[in-house]
């Protein structure tokens, strides 16, 4: 037993049975599952050394569910691929459940049975029901084989050094291309996928973007920089005033070891991202020049006007990334893309929806104008119609088209 009151802790999905309150705290470290007792005492009901949830973004989510009488399932997160794990009862061993799939969301409870999303690398998301009764796993919508008999990259699990002297590691996932074809060089261009959040992480389950990548001569690569969840509180923790610094440390060492390896050409490597990647896209091209070109997918580029503008579901969580701005102005100016872009001499692209109102148009605007005040000549697509994601085929195919031939200029 330990007292939740005596440690440091984020703690998330409350379920309760009765009058029992079950969560996930990582007051050890970990995500784990936590029953508080009648005398509010805190009993952990599975000290496996694992996330069991990732970063709660959507309000809601479900990783821990209770059958009434048949134990509980729950999702851990094991170097970066989620497990969906059955356990019958506090003494019996748990098993783990559709090997096949990477990663498990929104968990239900119908009657005898749970439903879940789940997703895999080679077919698209599913809609799975687990019967409490007899472990039996049906698929009841979804799980077809995307684009007929196209061939798939599939995901290579990689694992570096992080960058430092904590002595921590850095993972992802690396995609080699479908059709290369050599000319100068033996290893193909390579294109780093910085996630968002930037406490999400990125398990590997289909994505269509990344095979058109890698069917277009590329290869990819997700990474798990330090700050993801998933690999535990302190490896989360660990970007608390770091935004923008160990996020382009990890992504630029896993850009060097795969190039070092010969998966990728040391000419051509690119880094994009979407919302907070599109943060981190932008400070590697402000603060490295090991990267060849550089796309923004309305990443935040003026984190004090986000700060001014966003919601009360991320309040003061930019203070939490880049220290109290009332205290260090200037490491917020220091990393802020918008202010540094002068020192931006490499070739940038800019994918913003008219409608955004997290990241809004005009920041991607000034962004853009400040870069051309540099000497540069930055390529920007706006899409009216679209918000914070592009939602609508057309933009999503124009986006994809444009951004392999933004990359072709350069390799």
């Amino acid at each position: 037993m330990s007292p939740l009151a005596s440690r440091t802790g984020c703690v998330q999905q409350p379920v309760f049975i009765g009058e029992t309150l079950y969560v996930l705290s990582d007051h050890e470290g970990w995500w784990q599952p936590w029953q508080l007792t009648e005398k509010s005492e805190w009993r952990c009901l599975d000290d496996t050394r694992a996330d069991q949830a990732s970063a709660p973004w959507q309000l809601g989510e479900s990783h821990h569910v209770a059958f009434s009488d048949r134990g509980w399932l729950r999702v851990r997160y094991c170097e970066g691929i989620g497990q969906l794990w059955w356990q019958v009862d506090a003494d019996a061993a748990p098993v783990r459940l559709a090997e096949q799939y990477v990663d498990f969301r929104c968990l239900r409870v119908q009657g005898v049975r749970a439903v879940c999303i789940a997703r895999a690398a080679d077919r698209l998301d599913s809609v799975l029901s687990i019967d409490s009764e007899t472990g039996q796993i049906r698929c009841l919508a979804g799980g077809e084989q995307p684009f007929g008999k196209v061939v798939l990259s599939p995901p290579e699990p990689f694992r570096i050094p992080a960058a430092g002297q904590d002595g921590s590691s850095v993972s992802g996932f690396y995609y080699a291309p479908v059709h290369f074809s050599s000319g100068q060089t033996d290893s193909p261009p390579l294109v780093m996928i910085a996630h968002g959040g930037p406490t999400s992480m990125v398990c590997p389950v289909l994505n269509p973007q990344v095979q058109f990548l890698c069917h277009q001569g590329f290869a990819v690569a997700e990474v798990n920089y330090r700050g993801s969840s998933g690999f535990g509180r302190d490896f989360r923790m660990a970007r608390a005033g770091q935004w923008g610094l160990l996020d382009v440390r990890d992504m630029e060492s896993a850009a060097r070891s795969l190039v070092s390896s010969g998966k990728a050409s040391r000419q051509s490597v690119f880094i994009q991202g979407r919302s907070s990647g599109g943060y981190t896209a932008l400070m590697a091209l402000v603060s490295s020049d090991y990267f060849t070109a550089g796309v923004s997918q309305f990443g935040v580029s003026d984190p004090e006007r986000l700060r001014q503008m966003t919601h009360r579901f991320e309040s003061g969580y930019l203070d939490w990334l880049l220290g109290p701005l009332d205290r260090v102005p200037h490491q917020w100016e220091q990393r802020s893309p918008l202010a540094q872009a002068r020192r931006i001499r490499r070739p940038m692209a800019f994918f913003q929806g008219g409608q955004d109102s997290v990241v809004v148009p005009e920041q991607t605007r000034s962004m853009a104008e400040a870069i051309r005040a540099n000497g540069q000549q930055p390529l920007v697509r706006i899409y009216p119609d679209e918000g914070h994601g592009f939602r609508k085929a057309g933009n999503q195919a124009d986006m994809l088209s444009t951004l392999a031939d933004f990359y072709r200029q350069y390799d």
